[in-house]
């Protein structure tokens, strides 16, 4: 994504042989699967990495489009979905160039998907846009209190406080929408060799409400 971390980084990443973040998918959405199931059919999620969450929702009968800008991930999701017999369909695109689709998916789900603040809230105006009315909307990552966590365990996140969530004021950062449960705290990760070990988050749904 050209104004968070640049597309080589996520390549070069992205580009190896192990799935760097895990193959499971978010415990938000394990959690909310039953939910997922009988309410959703379509899914989108943008900045998808390696594809875990796309696959899993897949697994779960939703029909799926994941979003990145790095190939390379792109690659791996595809793999993923393979081994687990699902399809996904997968868009390379710059999230802030990309034509957004408006109110097409029952779905989005947004994980570590970590912006400069600048520009986190109008990424977040095109994520309540492609909902349906009534659609959810699944958001997880780092708070601010993963700097210190970070440091100390290596847990994963960017170093930068301004790309972090700060569960009060969270909600704000979105229009049109209800929150229906929202999360914080310290948790073990184990997603991986770049989420690993205690880590500061957020976990958060909302339900999209209106028609715009």
């Amino acid at each position: 994504m050209s104004q968070g971390i640049p597309k080589e980084f996520w390549d070069t990443r992205f580009g190896q042989d192990e799935y760097v973040y895990g193959t499971r998918a978010s415990r938000l959405l394990h959690a909310w699967a039953d939910t997922i199931s009988a309410n959703c059919r379509t899914a989108l999620i943008p900045a998808c990495g390696e594809g875990r969450d796309a696959v899993f929702l897949a697994q779960l009968g939703l029909d799926v489009t994941a979003v990145d800008i790095s190939a390379e991930g792109l690659a791996k999701t595809q793999k993923l979905a393979q081994e687990k017999q699902v399809n996904v369909t997968t868009v390379e695109a710059d999230l802030f160039q990309w034509e957004w689709p408006v109110a097409t998916f029952d779905l989005v789900a947004t994980m570590f998907g970590h912006m400069p603040h600048d520009v986190r809230k109008p990424l977040h105006k095109f994520y309540t846009q492609a909902l349906k009315p009534d659609g959810l909307l699944f958001l997880e990552g780092f708070t601010q209190d993963q700097i210190d966590f970070q440091k100390k365990y290596n847990s994963g996140g960017p170093p930068d406080a301004n790309m972090l969530y700060v569960a009060d004021t969270l909600a704000d950062e979105f229009e049109n929408v209800v929150p229906l449960s929202m999360m914080s705290g310290v948790e073990t990760l184990e997603e991986g060799s770049f989420h690993s070990g205690p880590a500061a988050l957020i976990r958060a749904v909302f339900r999209k409400t209106g028609n715009k």
